[in-house]
């Protein structure tokens, strides 16, 4: 079996990528550029690099029949803060790339796609706790590219048959997490940086609050969807836990009481930051179709993820 991978040298990429190799799937990583070889995450020796972009749809579909692929995961695309100061760097990346991928997996008869859509496709007073069937409503541009891309792959599964399947993302954290623009950056650098004996300002306010995935999780849910025989409600959420700004420096000041962290909000991620902080996700959907239930808790991760970036837990 092989998966190709878009965005494949991002950071939920590599994750992926040893996530694959671990069950003995042949992993191409497809990215605009190849991962940086001294990063302390780098892309596993066991995957193939093939550079392209997902905006450029021959380099898509060449990449789609460089080799008998069982299905696409497309990971590739910009994040929150970059849609807003560019929302038509977003679509045409957030959207046009998914339906290059969409095309290019019908050209190239690759029967399945899985996408990494987010949960910033809901609104700010959704019903709690969030269910797949709730309203969906987003409040920033990311959001609403992540749902039209959603739709473009629910409309390929009608019309062609295309085996589409999504994994609404909570906020990802994880060790060595890099993600210019990201409104949710803080969930790792609180902890990371608190491990690292490193300065850190939080640019939310202490009222944030947003679920979670730790990105083995997610690793682990990206690749079960894209694996697992049946995906029946086609749309899962997908995440460890819910955590609160102020929650993650408690846990990071047990551990280091000494942690040089303090708030300083900037207003427009701040406001970014609010939309999220009531929000109970359920993952109900993922545990009885597909069998998939994280494998961290709050507390587990954090440990986890300190140990992991002071060189005191492998990789």
């Amino acid at each position: 079996m092989a998966i190709l991978i878009t965005g494949g040298t991002g950071y939920i990429g590599r994750w992926l990528a040893r996530e694959l190799a671990a069950r003995g799937i042949e992993a191409t990583a497809l990215d605009r550029v190849p991962a940086d070889p001294s990063s302390k995450l780098p892309l596993t020796a066991e995957a193939t690099f093939l550079q392209g972009d997902v905006t450029d749809r021959d380099a898509m579909v060449a990449a789609a029949r460089s080799r008998p692929f069982s299905a696409i995961i497309h990971l590739a695309g910009v994040v929150t803060m970059g849609c807003e100061k560019d929302p038509d760097l977003g679509m045409r990346v957030n959207v046009g790339g998914t339906h290059n991928v969409l095309e290019a997996a019908r050209l190239a008869g690759i029967p399945r796609v899985v996408f990494a859509s987010t949960i910033s496709v809901y609104g700010p007073d959704v019903p709690q706790p969030i269910t797949e069937k709730v309203p969906i409503e987003p409040m920033t541009w990311y959001g609403q590219s992540k749902h039209m891309a959603e739709q473009l792959g629910l409309y390929y599964h009608r019309r062609y048959g295309l085996d589409f399947r999504a994994a609404r993302l909570a906020a990802i954290v994880g060790p060595y997490r890099v993600a210019a623009g990201s409104a949710t950056l803080y969930t790792t650098l609180i902890l990371e940086k608190a491990a690292l004996g490193q300065p850190y300002i939080i640019e939310v306010d202490e009222q944030a609050a947003t679920p979670i995935c730790y990105a083995k999780d997610a690793a682990r849910a990206l690749a079960t969807l894209a694996t697992a025989d049946s995906a029946p409600r086609r749309i899962y959420n997908i995440g460890t836990c819910r955590a609160t700004a102020v929650g993650l420096l408690e846990i990071a000041r047990r551990r280091y009481p000494d942690a040089r962290i303090e708030f300083r909000p900037d207003p427009e991620m701040a406001a970014v930051g609010r939309i999220s902080w009531q929000w109970e996700l359920s993952i109900e959907a993922a545990a009885e179709d597909l069998g998939w239930s994280p494998a961290y808790s709050l507390e587990t991760m954090a440990e986890d993820l300190m140990a992991t970036v002071r060189g005191e837990r492998p990789l």
